[in-house]
């Protein structure tokens, strides 16, 4: 299942309610609430957010699993990394009935939106999941990273080693860096 746009819907109240719960401390949960609400610059001017969470701070990983606690804890056998998961079922009846009745949860209670398009229900064996997929090797389950994540890091490689780029050595070892090792590229 894909959650459509999840850290830019996360319900501000929802999720302080749940933090209230564990959480006694008022400055703790006010200091929560202006991380929330703190906006983003853009072109100088500040948009305040009423929904979402910030994206590649610190936090977001953590708010992630407390908006998504409820779902962890509803029996099935599934991974999730994130808002990222992949449910496991014996058949496909299950699956579909499992997916309609999440589909719900997620929209009705979590108040996020699932993504249609890209929720789907498949063979495991078939499947991608963070760049990785699954395989049997002399009848033992293996893991590898995915062909369509090969061939996009291949192609990442290509734009950043362009030879008629006149770049020098060490700008191309720079960009390499940046490009491929640092969060968000």
């Amino acid at each position: 299942m894909d959650l459509s746009k999840f850290f830019d819907r996360v319900n501000h109240d929802r999720l302080m309610s749940r933090l209230a719960v564990r959480i006694k401390d008022k400055r703790v949960l006010k200091l929560i609430r202006k991380y929330l609400t703190a906006g983003t610059m853009i072109d100088g001017l500040v948009t305040f957010s009423t929904e979402g969470t910030p994206q590649g701070g610190p936090l977001s990983p953590l708010l992630s699993n407390i908006v998504l606690d409820e779902l962890d804890k509803r029996g099935l056998r599934f991974v999730r990394y994130a808002d990222d998961f992949v449910i496991y079922l014996k058949s496909k009846k299950a699956a579909n009935r499992v997916m309609e009745s999440n589909t719900h949860f997620i929209t009705a209670k979590l108040k996020l939106k699932v993504n249609q398009e890209k929720s789907t229900v498949g063979n495991a064996w078939r499947s991608k999941f963070l760049g990785f997929s699954f395989y049997k090797r002399d009848g033992q389950p293996k893991i590898r990273i995915h062909q369509k994540a090969i061939n996009r890091f291949k192609e990442r490689v290509r734009e950043l080693t362009h030879r008629s780029s006149g770049k020098s050595l060490a700008q191309v070892i720079y960009n390499l860096n940046r490009g491929l090792f640092l969060p968000g590229n």
